[in-house]
């Protein structure tokens, strides 16, 4: 059977202290397929469509990579990892500092993969070891969380190395200005920037600025670490970065009459025009949406921005950027409120899942979010009604809430907080709410309902379950 994911990215449960957004006269056709048909609200701990889509196709709550790394630890084969050991020798060869480009978001796992390198490199605790943290998250919510990070690393891994300097992401990647690379190399040749003893107390001032932590400007936290000709870099990261001119802009460095040796390895690997030692690869997910239409045998079609394309493609597959013949795109830019374009797209395509993509995050004030909800619930009004002509299911929901504060007309400052929890409308004329409900869950879950929907073959736990006797007899 068809069924439609319907997604209104950033609309969530509001939370106790949101500024109110939503009522029945804004969205009156969600509000009436809400009392019509099943209701409930689904955990979201993400706070983007990545993560969102992450979740989604990997039934996973954290970057894919944490489990190699896991994996590795707990069959001990990182002992003998050839480049890990490989870096250890260079370190006692060279007597050289070691410079550890360390990407944190907001997982504490971290912690412990560090702790674990980090003794097979420093048995002794000897070595000079820098840790350099690099900001990866796009949201200044994540803040309080990156913060316990980054005391986590700070008090379990002081006796292995020093934190060194905290950025965000943001200043080693290719599109940052070359003037401010080049400032930021001055710092880690020379040690001379702005400096904070507590990475905290300046991050709470980020945190209080609203500025994405991927976008930190260079800091010193402890001294010590001045580059040297003979130091050694790793890059400690769990997705694929490009830090082409950071490692270009390092290699032009010279010291006196020499050119520097300075030596570059990575965790996983990274973009880069030569092989940069790495010391585990990447591994396709064995459960994604695409090994699930390769079981169930269907098709999807996803509409979506033009921009988020690749990312969803990416964990679609598996965490492979290919080209797959059964999940197809079009990009949405050009039909989001146009309800006839956007039902010929619906009817004209045979594929079982369609995925469509709105979203609200992006809104700048209170009368645009509200105007962004009511289009956007004109447009479902459209394909429920199409729905009930052409017999297909549609879901309802969200990837994740958001937490903005916006300006209203009149000027004043309003926070709507749609964090934790998303709603999700299920809409079926066979499966009703007479007879089922949606369990407790989280958006991990949504595309489970829509396999179970396309194929009653699938062997995977679905929320949509039946009720009862005692259930029906005590809430008819």
């Amino acid at each position: 059977m068809k069924t439609v994911l319907f997604l209104i990215n950033g609309f969530g449960i509001e939370n106790k202290n949101s500024h109110s957004i939503y009522d029945d006269k804004l969205m009156p056709n969600f509000d009436r397929l809400m009392k019509q048909y099943m209701f409930q609200s689904l955990r979201s701990n993400v706070n983007n469509y990545q993560e969102g889509y992450r979740n989604i196709s990997l039934d996973i709550d954290e970057i894919y990579n944490y489990s190699i790394v896991n994996n590795s630890i707990n069959n001990e084969s990182l002992l003998k990892n050839e480049t890990i050991l490989d870096v250890k020798s260079k370190l006692e060869e060279r007597k050289s500092k070691l410079h550890l480009f360390c990407l944190v978001d907001k997982s504490p796992k971290i912690v412990e993969n560090l702790k674990y390198i980090l003794k097979i490199i420093n048995p002794q605790k000897d070595k000079k070891i820098f840790l350099h943290l690099v900001l990866t998250s796009n949201d200044y919510e994540d803040y309080p969380e990156i913060i316990d990070v980054l005391s986590a690393i700070n008090i379990e891994l002081s006796e292995f190395a020093t934190i060194g300097m905290t950025l965000g992401l943001g200043t080693i990647s290719n599109d940052n200005k070359e003037v401010d690379m080049n400032f930021f190399i001055k710092t880690l040749i020379s040690e001379v920037g702005e400096r904070w003893q507590s990475f905290k107390q300046k991050l709470d001032v980020s945190y209080g600025l609203k500025q994405s932590p991927v976008l930190v400007k260079p800091f010193v936290v402890n001294t010590g670490f001045s580059l040297d000709k003979n130091d050694v870099m790793i890059f400690f990261n769990y997705d694929k970065i490009d830090p082409s001119n950071f490692i270009n802009t390092i290699k032009r460095i010279k010291y006196g009459e020499e050119n520097n040796n300075i030596l570059f390895y990575s965790l996983f690997p990274i973009t880069y025009q030569e092989t940069i030692p790495y010391a585990l690869n990447y591994e396709l997910s064995t459960n994604s949406l695409a090994s699930n239409i390769k079981e169930l045998d269907f098709k999807a079609l996803i509409l979506a921005n033009k921009n988020q394309i690749n990312v969803i493609n990416y964990y679609l597959n598996g965490l492979e950027s290919v080209a797959n013949p059964k999940i197809n795109y079009i990009e949405f830019d050009n039909y989001l409120y146009k309800p006839q374009e956007l039902l010929n797209i619906i009817n004209t395509y045979d594929h079982e899942l369609m995925v469509i993509n709105y979203s609200i995050d992006d809104v700048k004030t209170i009368e645009e979010l509200k105007q962004r909800l009511h289009n956007i619930d004109i447009m479902l009004e459209n394909i429920y009604r199409n729905s009930k002509q052409n017999s297909y299911s549609i879901v309802v929901s969200s990837l994740y809430g958001m937490n903005k504060v916006l300006n209203n007309e009149k000027g004043e400052i309003c926070h709507v907080i749609y964090e934790g929890k998303v709603p999700i409308i299920y809409i079926d004329n066979f499966v009703t709410k007479k007879d089922y409900l949606i369990e407790m869950g989280s958006i991990n879950d949504l595309m489970k309902i829509c396999y179970k929907n396309i194929n009653k073959s699938y062997p995977g736990y679905s929320i949509i379950a039946k009720k009862n006797f005692l259930y029906r007899l005590f809430f008819k």
